[in-house]
């Protein structure tokens, strides 16, 4: 077993295990044949791709174009942009490099964490590889923006401010919700010198289509963008707590405005423990408390989506020096019931009926969250993580 985890822990036998890994989801998803409607089965891909060109064409980026792909572009102007560098290579050649992309940026985020061992990655990797798994074989871009996350933490911790406020800008324009994580910025130093960096890099990026197009239009654009988030699917529920508590208590799909107003007052909370902004455990908890959060309380959740959450989840458990019983049990639940239960280990009957119309999916990551905040609630200075 020891020479097992000496080999996985080798960087550039981790790098060709990636490297496989994103050669065989590509490989399955550009000759899958889908029966469904003709779906392409990295339909999300061709969505990015095309936005590119609908861009430089003078159309709308927020409507559909039902000839080209199914569903909606839903990033910035400033992503499709971006997404010139792959539109011209064939969309195999193409699809690799954008599920690379991911998959390397979240596996190279999360190389920085301070582990409590050596073999912590290598745990972290069996750990979150279903879900890396799902959201690739979805040609997503929740890998990516998970990492940049992450990134964006670690580049505060050793003080680059503008690389780490060039991130956390970064993934707002790739989805809105990447906004929550700028409360990282509230436990370093500078806050006026973060505060301009942060303006600059909303500025640069959001306004880099006018290298291309007028004001006029990017403001149109961008608010064809804003309508498409405020309306889409805005009384659909997913895998997320809101989902649960319809699925499990029949709680109104309207009450959804206020559990999601008293999410941000109980993710606030904690935050008022100004004492503890130089604990690095309190930080970790946050950063995780940060991805389970985007998910929880995004209602239109995806299974896609969980690996932003279960990012979250490992942090919290491979950086904590003592785990609990109740940690090690939460730990288990998630495996068994948030990893597992797409899995075939669980028959076809079980998972239509009863996990996925009772989102049991979300349930362990809840229980979790629910364990983050008593922990920031409660953390002492004893707590602490090896650096």
């Amino acid at each position: 077993m020891q020479k097992i985890m000496s080999y996985l822990s080798n960087y550039k036998i981790q790098l060709g295990i990636l490297f496989l890994i994103t050669l065989f989801i590509t490989i399955q998803r550009y000759f899958l044949v889908e029966s469904n409607h003709n779906i392409i089965p990295y339909n999300n891909y061709i969505i990015f791709k095309q936005s590119f060109f609908h861009f430089f064409e003078g159309k709308d980026l927020y409507v559909h174009y039902n000839s080209e792909h199914y569903d909606l572009f839903k990033y910035s102007p400033t992503f499709a942009i971006f997404m010139g560098i792959l539109v011209y290579l064939p969309n195999f050649l193409g699809l690799f490099l954008w599920n690379f992309l991911n998959i390397f940026v979240l596996f190279f985020a999360l190389k920085k964490l301070p582990y409590v061992s050596k073999n912590s990655l290598v745990f972290v990797g069996l750990f979150i590889i279903a879900e890396v798994f799902t959201t690739t074989q979805n040609s997503q871009s929740n890998a990516l923006l998970t990492g940049m996350i992450i990134l964006g933490y670690y580049n505060l911790q050793r003080n680059k401010v503008g690389l780490a406020a060039l991130l956390i800008v970064g993934t707002v324009f790739i989805k809105l919700f990447g906004i929550v994580a700028l409360v990282l910025f509230l436990f370093y130093p500078n806050k006026i010198k973060s505060a301009l960096y942060l303006l600059f890099w909303t500025l640069i990026i959001g306004f880099i289509p006018l290298i291309f197009i007028s004001f006029e239009e990017l403001i149109l654009l961008y608010e064809s963008w804003f309508n498409l988030l405020k309306n889409d699917h805005s009384f659909e529920l997913k895998f997320s707590l809101m989902g649960f508590l319809h699925a499990w208590f029949n709680v109104p799909v309207s009450f959804k405005s206020f559990f999601l107003i008293g999410g941000a007052i109980i993710f606030c909370i904690p935050l008022i423990r100004f004492n503890f902004y130089k604990n690095e455990r309190f930080k970790l908890l946050v950063l995780a408390n940060v991805l389970l959060w985007v998910v929880l309380f995004n209602h239109m959740a995806e299974s896609a989506t969980f690996i932003i959450a279960i990012s979250g989840v490992a942090i919290w458990f491979f950086t904590k020096v003592n785990k609990s019983k109740i940690d090690k049990a939460l730990i288990i639940l998630v495996i068994l019931f948030t990893l597992l239960s797409p899995s075939d280990i669980y028959p076809a009957f079980i998972r239509n009926e009863y996990f996925v119309p009772y989102v049991v999916k979300v349930i362990p990551c809840i229980l979790v969250w629910i364990k983050i905040n008593y922990e920031l609630f409660t953390l002492n200075t004893k707590n602490r993580v090896i650096v």
